[in-house]
């Protein structure tokens, strides 16, 4: 009986611990949004011309690319850049 406490114990351990962790990560929806309100705010377009690509993990912390149509002008290339709490750092338009 004591053996079967212990391991319900360790197993609860284990999930609390392993919860925290993945709660440390931001929500990738929320980066996402994140990163449609700015580029549509940087390159002056609705939200529907804008292309993304998934989330990627970066040095500083997390990464989004992205592609706007901003008509006459063009499609225009971007990075999207956040740390590692999910604040959006900066939007980095490729140079042509």
């Amino acid at each position: 009986m004591r053996h079967s406490a212990l391991i319900l114990a360790a197993s609860l351990g284990l999930a609390v611990a392993t919860g925290a962790a993945a709660s440390d990560r931001p929500d990738p929806g929320k980066l996402t949004n994140r990163c449609l309100d700015a580029a549509a705010k940087k390159f002056d377009v609705k939200n529907d011309y804008i292309q993304l690509q998934p989330l990627q993990a970066a040095d500083s912390g997390y990464a989004i690319a992205g592609t706007a149509d901003a008509g006459i002008d063009g499609k225009k290339n971007f990075t999207c850049q956040f740390d590692k709490k999910g604040k959006l750092a900066n939007l980095v338009p490729d140079a042509k």
